[in-house]
Protein backbone atom coordinates (compact mmCIF):
# COMPACT_ATOMS: atom_id res chain seq x y z
CA UNK A 1 0.00 0.00 0.00
CA UNK A 2 1.42 3.83 -1.20
CA UNK A 3 1.16 6.42 1.22
CA UNK A 4 -1.24 8.09 -1.27
CA UNK A 5 -4.26 10.45 -0.72
CA UNK A 6 -6.16 14.00 -1.66
CA UNK A 7 -4.03 16.26 -3.58
CA UNK A 8 -2.20 18.92 -1.42
CA UNK A 9 -5.23 21.39 -2.18
CA UNK A 10 -7.35 19.56 -0.34
CA UNK A 11 -5.54 18.05 2.69
CA UNK A 12 -6.90 18.66 6.00
CA UNK A 13 -4.99 20.62 8.29
CA UNK A 14 -2.82 19.09 11.08
CA UNK A 15 -4.99 18.44 14.30
CA UNK A 16 -4.68 16.13 16.82
CA UNK A 17 -7.88 14.82 17.49
CA UNK A 18 -10.11 11.58 17.26
CA UNK A 19 -13.55 10.92 16.83
CA UNK A 20 -16.15 7.98 18.11
CA UNK A 21 -16.22 6.79 14.44
CA UNK A 22 -12.31 6.73 13.59
CA UNK A 23 -11.85 3.20 14.72
CA UNK A 24 -15.00 1.64 12.60
CA UNK A 25 -14.23 3.68 9.56
CA UNK A 26 -10.66 2.72 9.92
CA UNK A 27 -11.16 -1.09 10.03
CA UNK A 28 -13.54 -1.14 7.28
CA UNK A 29 -10.53 -1.90 4.56
CA UNK A 30 -8.09 -3.25 7.04
CA UNK A 31 -5.85 -5.53 5.89
CA UNK A 32 -4.44 -6.91 8.85
CA UNK A 33 -0.66 -9.12 9.03
CA UNK A 34 1.17 -11.30 11.78
CA UNK A 35 4.55 -10.35 11.20
CA UNK A 36 5.83 -12.70 14.48
CA UNK A 37 3.77 -13.49 17.55
CA UNK A 38 3.95 -9.94 18.90
CA UNK A 39 3.80 -7.72 16.37
CA UNK A 40 1.08 -6.94 13.51
CA UNK A 41 1.17 -4.81 10.58
CA UNK A 42 -2.20 -2.92 9.94
CA UNK A 43 -2.92 -1.40 6.26
CA UNK A 44 -5.64 0.80 5.72
CA UNK A 45 -6.71 4.79 5.19
CA UNK A 46 -7.13 7.44 7.81
CA UNK A 47 -10.40 7.94 8.96
CA UNK A 48 -9.82 11.86 8.53
CA UNK A 49 -7.81 12.58 5.84
CA UNK A 50 -7.88 9.91 3.77
CA UNK A 51 -4.37 9.17 2.97
CA UNK A 52 -3.60 5.45 2.82
CA UNK A 53 -0.52 4.24 5.27
CA UNK A 54 1.06 1.14 6.89
CA UNK A 55 0.86 0.87 11.09
CA UNK A 56 3.27 -1.32 12.73
CA UNK A 57 2.29 -2.25 16.52
CA UNK A 58 4.49 -4.67 18.70
CA UNK A 59 2.58 -5.74 21.73
CA UNK A 60 5.87 -6.39 24.18
CA UNK A 61 9.23 -5.23 24.54
CA UNK A 62 10.32 -8.68 26.01
CA UNK A 63 9.40 -12.59 25.90
CA UNK A 64 6.78 -13.60 28.26
CA UNK A 65 5.11 -16.60 28.10
CA UNK A 66 2.10 -17.20 25.74
CA UNK A 67 -1.61 -17.85 27.83
CA UNK A 68 -3.43 -18.30 24.86
CA UNK A 69 -5.51 -16.29 22.56
CA UNK A 70 -6.08 -12.65 23.65
CA UNK A 71 -6.76 -9.40 22.12
CA UNK A 72 -4.84 -6.48 22.10
CA UNK A 73 -6.05 -2.66 21.62
CA UNK A 74 -4.14 -0.88 19.39
CA UNK A 75 -3.99 2.82 19.73
CA UNK A 76 -3.41 3.57 15.81
CA UNK A 77 -2.29 6.96 14.93
CA UNK A 78 -1.97 8.73 10.91
CA UNK A 79 1.35 8.09 10.01
CA UNK A 80 0.88 9.20 6.43
CA UNK A 81 3.55 11.33 4.68
CA UNK A 82 1.25 13.84 2.90
CA UNK A 83 1.85 17.39 3.75
CA UNK A 84 -0.79 18.43 6.20
CA UNK A 85 -0.58 22.45 6.61
CA UNK A 86 0.63 22.96 10.25
CA UNK A 87 1.96 19.85 11.01
CA UNK A 88 5.14 19.85 13.00
CA UNK A 89 8.66 19.18 11.73
CA UNK A 90 8.47 16.21 14.42
CA UNK A 91 5.67 14.76 13.74
CA UNK A 92 4.31 12.70 10.68
CA UNK A 93 0.35 12.32 9.54
CA UNK A 94 -2.31 14.44 9.98
CA UNK A 95 -2.90 14.28 13.98
CA UNK A 96 -5.44 11.91 13.94
CA UNK A 97 -5.55 8.69 16.00
CA UNK A 98 -7.82 6.30 17.37
CA UNK A 99 -8.03 2.66 19.12
CA UNK A 100 -8.70 -0.79 17.30
CA UNK A 101 -8.98 -4.27 19.18
CA UNK A 102 -6.53 -6.88 17.04
CA UNK A 103 -7.42 -10.78 17.60
CA UNK A 104 -4.57 -12.51 18.35
CA UNK A 105 -3.90 -16.37 18.70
Amino acid sequence: MTNSGPGPDTLAPYLETTQGDYAARYTAGLRVEAADAGVVVLYGRCPRCGCAFTYTHTDRVFRSPRRGPRPAHVPVLCACEAEHPGRPAEETGCGAYWNVVVERG
